[in-house]
């Protein structure tokens, strides 16, 4: 009798490009060339080159990259690996800026885990299967990530993660990794099927992120349109919380209900 199995549990990181469609079609070939490099330069200075030179499904977009790697490297992404992407991020900047200023690369990235069915072998196709790999590009649209970029000065900030709730428990509240649980934000998000909750992670907030949180007047913009279709229930209350904070810690949006800080 055949028995079902589940596939093999895989982490998988995902990245693309803020504004490669508007670049003309030399600049493209340019940033999406340099978007490998980049990626494999971190994996090295964050003393991950392993996880590069044994990607499993590997795999560009043209605007992005994507690949799987073995999860019992999660603690060590976590807590070195987006630093150090940042860090290559701005000195690549500072290379294309002397090029020309109307080009940047500037990136969002998304890390997820669970179990994901890898193309077969002597198959043309890099892509994997599974609901975790869809969920991984669901994350990368969410708005409070592309509101990073929009917000933030982009001299300065080249780099905004999402890390899925999965990553999230697994890896920073059970403190196998090394960067603590509060320098991230989690944010509830809908992009098209997918309804979640998304824990945000900059390396360098700068601009308006620090002046009105994370998203900004996008979150009350968003608190506006959810009370025209969706009426608080009795008794309850909205906060919206923003101004100056320190560190990469600091609120995105609304905090609904209880609010406890330990």
């Amino acid at each position: 009798m055949h028995v079902e199995e589940l596939p093999p549990y895989r982490a998988l990181l995902v990245v693309d490009t803020k504004g490669f469609g508007s670049n003309p079609a030399a600049t493209q070939a340019m940033v999406s060339a340099a978007i490998p490099d980049v990626l494999s330069q971190a994996f090295a200075r964050a003393g991950l080159r392993e996880i590069w030179e044994t990607a499993l499904f590997p795999h560009g977009t043209g605007d992005g990259y994507g690949l799987g790697f073995d999860p019992r490297f999660l603690p060590a992404v976590v807590t070195r690996f987006f630093d150090e992407l940042q860090a290559v991020l701005a000195e690549r900047d500072a290379r294309l800026r002397s090029a020309s200023r109307s080009v940047r690369l500037r990136m969002r990235a998304s890390l997820n885990v669970g179990p994901i069915l890898e193309p077969a072998p002597g198959t043309t196709s890099a892509a994997a299967i599974g609901s975790a790999v869809i969920t991984t590009h669901r994350l990368l649209d969410a708005d409070p990530v592309r509101a990073v970029l929009e917000r933030s000065d982009p001299d300065q900030t080249f780099l905004a993660v999402a890390l899925s709730q999965r990553v999230f428990e697994d890896v920073l509240a059970s403190e196998y990794a090394k960067l603590p649980a509060t320098k991230v934000v989690p944010a509830e998000v809908g992009v098209k099927e997918y309804r979640g909750t998304i824990y945000l992670y900059i390396p360098n907030p700068s601009g308006d992120l620090l002046r009105h949180g994370a998203v900004g007047g996008y979150a009350e913009d968003l608190e506006v349109a959810k009370a025209k279709i969706e009426p608080l229930p009795p008794g309850s209350t909205t906060n919206v919380i923003s101004g100056q904070v320190s560190g990469t810690a600091f609120q995105i949006g609304q905090v609904h209900g209880d609010v406890r800080h330990g």
